[in-house]
């Protein structure tokens, strides 16, 4: 389990006044399963994940986890490298490279035939299954994810949702999703986090009783309905804020 304690982060502006970004944010990513923050755009979200990825700095507050814990972010882009074929931008990194344990990655992200191909004019879920096969590899100990979603069509977006399930029920891979989606997180979470803007300030959180295989049908469940449901309430408290509700 990963701790996030009492995260603040503010800057000034060019005139002097200081602007909050986050304040007090403390939540848990607990070990083998996928926790949500849902919140709306412009909340901080993508900041919180840079602060307990490491590549940014917090004003207040503490990332607890053991020192040999790697956390790897995914940004709502995914990068790959053009002059990198799809084994090489996998392989980028790795201290010991295992063709076997590759092989078997690529084969698990849907790459199986693609090895030698160059991902410079591929799609948004091309990339991201590079991206996601580059962090298995590393055997991270959670994978951070930006809004992965945005920017694919809908059939993408199913696959990609599935593969994220798979490699959570299968690999036992820890995942911490941050989407202003609500039917995103409750289609993958196990526990969600609610927070708002202005300053992005954690406001609820709530366990997701579903079944643990989930598939499209879900969403319209009753209990998928109602929880939906009792999200949209918890936000419509809060004056301003607005939140897209995507069907998958």
């Amino acid at each position: 389990m990963i701790e996030v304690k009492n995260i603040s982060k503010d800057y000034q502006d060019v005139n002097g006044f200081k602007n909050i970004i986050l304040k007090n944010v403390s939540l848990s990513i607990s070990s083998e399963k996928i926790t949500s923050v849902i919140a709306p755009s412009g909340s901080g979200k993508s900041t919180l994940l840079k602060i307990i990825s490491g590549l940014e700095h917090s004003t207040h507050g503490e990332v607890i986890k053991n020192e040999n814990q790697k956390i790897i972010y995914i940004p709502s882009q995914p990068s790959s490298f053009p002059w990198l074929n799809v084994e090489e931008n996998i392989s980028l990194g790795l201290l010991i490279k295992d063709p076997t344990k590759i092989k078997s990655i690529i084969r698990f992200v849907g790459l199986e035939g693609y090895e030698s191909f160059h991902p410079n004019n591929k799609s948004y879920g091309f990339r991201f299954r590079i991206a996601l096969a580059r962090s298995l590899a590393h055997h991270p100990a959670v994978i951070l994810l930006d809004e992965p979603f945005n920017q694919m069509d809908l059939k993408t977006k199913k696959e990609i949702l599935l593969l994220i399930q798979e490699a959570q029920n299968t690999l036992k891979t820890t995942f911490l999703l941050a989407t202003t989606n609500i039917t995103e997180a409750l289609f993958l979470s196990d526990k969600i986090y609610l927070m708002k803007k202005n300053p992005g300030e954690i406001i609820s959180d709530l366990l997701v009783e579903l079944p643990k295989e989930r598939n499209e049908l879900i969403i319209d469940s009753e209990k998928f309905i109602q929880l939906r449901s009792q999200i949209e309430k918890s936000f419509k408290k809060i004056d301003s804020q607005k939140l897209f509700n995507l069907s998958i």
